[in-house]
């Protein structure tokens, strides 16, 4: 919310242990955020609360993965001793969180196929907002109660307000 670009990076550790650094476009100033193994990182509009993927990318593309090292959804606010997990309730992947208005959309297979979810920000709650099968819904990004992401060869579009998505045609000339 204040402007900063956040991304992972391994460049501050001498082990494989993927960092969120946030670079001010202004002052091209550098600041680690204090949390091992993070990444995919959306922030609440206060900026005081973030919401990350624990562990970090592990070049793992295993579909359907359940187990120690799949990606959960964390909580972390300044000022707490430690960061939560938020997706207690199944063991396969989580990942991609999206802040928006007291709610965390990620994408999870719990359905067994890659689909759109939300949870209250405690980690309650648990909602799917669409029902692909077949195809995995990839590489989700939302922007003011819009979520665009990737199904096989194809982009989609969710509104969050209206509940509904939608294929976007896309012609080529």
């Amino acid at each position: 919310p204040d402007g900063k670009i956040v991304y992972d990076t391994r460049a501050y550790s001498t082990l494989p242990d993927r960092q969120l650094v946030s670079i001010d476009l202004q002052t091209k100033f550098k600041g680690r955020i204090p949390l091992s193994q993070a990444s995919e990182a959306s922030f609440d509009d206060s900026g005081k609360t973030i919401y990350f993927v624990r562990p970090a990318y592990h070049g793992n593309v295993t579909k359907r993965y359940k187990g120690g090292t799949a990606h959960q959804i964390w909580k972390y606010t300044n000022g707490t001793v430690e960061a939560i997990k938020l997706t207690t309730d199944y063991a396969g992947e989580s990942h991609h969180p999206m802040w928006f208005e007291g709610r965390v959309y990620f994408l999870t297979d719990k359905d067994g196929t890659m689909n759109v979810w939300s949870i209250k920000e405690d980690g309650s709650d648990a909602q799917q907002h669409t029902q692909h099968q077949g195809f995995d819904v990839r590489y989700a990004d939302l922007h003011n109660g819009n979520i665009v992401y990737q199904l096989g060869a194809d982009i989609w579009h969710y509104s969050i307000e209206k509940a509904a998505s939608n294929k976007i045609n896309i012609t080529l000339a």
